[in-house]
């Protein structure tokens, strides 16, 4: 079963401002060991009311009622951690993810891991997250010629080694294995903008053990 838990230890009252050296914290327990090495890996459900309160905003953002996971952004990708942006697992049973899609092409869209809160130090820990209502940026030039709220949101197709973004596909076109390995979910609140975070209801394909 997946770890869920409501009780973390958090280096900060901020989901999308946490950014630990060690499991849990930013420092050792003196001897060089991780600090709680079993919150890695570990889901925490929030409700919107509760998302808010552990949002910078207005500094950054507004996180959203729905389900986040803790896990460890590597330390050896190409790509700049960014927030808002897709993440792939690089390791799955070691909770590590990366944003360096484009290293293993089209195939790593069906590893999605989740979608990142801040701009976490590579090789650091931090949240991302895998379920409800969730902040993602779209590519700078989306497919569809006149996006939606409802529409069906995916990792953009053609992503780079500068990380993936979300694309608004055109509707009407046939879902290929191509396309539904990388669905993220549907807009929701406001029709996707290009270059811009906008609000996507995850699917629960994110619900990662």
């Amino acid at each position: 079963m997946p770890r869920h838990t409501e009780i973390a230890h958090l280096s900060s009252q901020y989901l999308d401002s946490i950014n630990d050296a060690f499991i849990g914290s930013g420092s050792s327990t003196g001897t060089g060991a991780q600090p709680y090495p079993g919150q890695l890996g570990a889901f925490m459900e929030l409700t919107e009311a509760q998302a808010a309160a552990m949002s910078t905003t207005p500094a950054t953002q507004t996180l959203h009622c729905g389900i986040y996971q803790y896990v460890q952004f590597t330390g050896t990708q190409t790509s700049t951690n960014v927030a808002n942006q897709i993440y792939v697992w690089k390791t799955r049973a070691s909770y590590i993810v990366t944003s360096d899609v484009a290293t293993t092409g089209a195939a790593s869209l069906g590893e999605i891991a989740g979608i990142s809160l801040n701009a976490v130090t590579k090789g650091n820990y931090g949240w991302i997250q895998i379920g409800g209502v969730a902040n993602i940026k779209f590519k700078s030039s989306l497919t569809a010629a006149t996006p939606a709220i409802g529409d069906l949101v995916i990792a953009d197709q053609s992503a780079t080694t500068s990380g993936a973004f979300a694309d608004d596909p055109t509707q009407s076109g046939n879902l290929t294995y191509t396309i539904a390995k990388a669905v993220l979910g549907v807009a929701t609140v406001a029709a996707p903008i290009a270059s811009t975070v906008s609000l996507v209801e995850l699917w629960p394909r994110f619900w990662n053990e």
